[in-house]
């Protein structure tokens, strides 16, 4: 019997949805498809924002060739995309998955979920950006504390830290993923874009040289068919913050 696909793709209107279906996954399994699927997120207008359903996945597989290792990275993989990225995870999430959903821009998780990086207890580290990405969103004594001692938390002390961004019930996982990948689909796909480069860039570098980033990305925006099309929009709506009561 063939073992199913590992991944599934669900696109509609602006947005698209990558679930992985396997509960154990190697990341060799996806890699492929996955890079050519980003290549296509970044090229194509039509999808303004990416959604990840990691809920089903247990664990990603360490891949077993080690000299595979530093050329199948998941992690670059989702930093690679341009467009902003929402992740729905539920369960423990460990190691390899835990590293997944660094680079994603925002997280979503339920009441029973924990946060675990196991690595040092097999005398070993973690290799797909933990050590870069974790203290950039949590910060660096509580990233140590993570990593060197191998601590679980759960849902609510990885909210209080800034590692998920909202907590919900498991009944509702799925309604609220869909709502806020929905509510940036009403943003502009260029203004949101550019403005992830410009946060993203501000934490590899200097003040100055991310301002003047920060600069050059809204000048080009001004003159955009992007921000004209808005505008218009806007015009034509309640101005109402539509964040609100999401």
């Amino acid at each position: 019997m063939n073992n199913p696909e590992p991944m599934s793709v669900l696109n509609s209107d602006k947005y698209i949805i990558i679930s992985l279906k396997n509960e154990i996954i190697s990341p060799e399994e996806i890699y492929y498809d996955l890079n050519s699927i980003i290549q296509e997120i970044n090229t194509n207008e039509d999808i303004w924002v990416v959604g990840f359903d990691l809920t089903k996945v247990v664990k990603i597989c360490d891949i077993k060739s080690s000299s595979e290792s530093l050329n199948i990275s998941l992690t670059k993989l989702i930093l690679e995309i341009k467009k902003p990225v929402i992740g729905l995870v539920s369960g423990e999430i460990s190691n390899r998955l835990f590293e997944m959903i660094l680079p994603m821009d925002y997280r979503i998780t339920d009441k029973k979920s924990t946060f675990i990086m196991s690595q040092i207890f097999n005398d070993n580290m973690q290799f797909d950006g933990a050590t870069q990405l974790l203290p950039r969103i949590i910060g660096l004594n509580k990233s140590k504390e993570l990593i060197m001692f191998g601590k679980q938390i759960n849902s609510k002390e990885a909210s209080e830290i800034g590692l998920v961004n909202i907590i919900v019930d498991e009944e509702k996982l799925n309604e609220i993923f869909i709502r806020k990948i929905e509510l940036l689909t009403q943003f502009s796909p260029l203004a949101m874009q550019f403005t992830k480069t410009a946060i993203n860039f501000s934490k590899d570098t200097n003040t100055i040289r991310g301002m003047n980033m920060e600069n050059d990305l809204y000048s080009i925006l001004l003159s955009s068919k992007d921000r004209t099309s808005s505008i218009n929009s806007i015009k034509n709506k309640s101005k109402r913050n539509p964040y609100y009561g999401k």
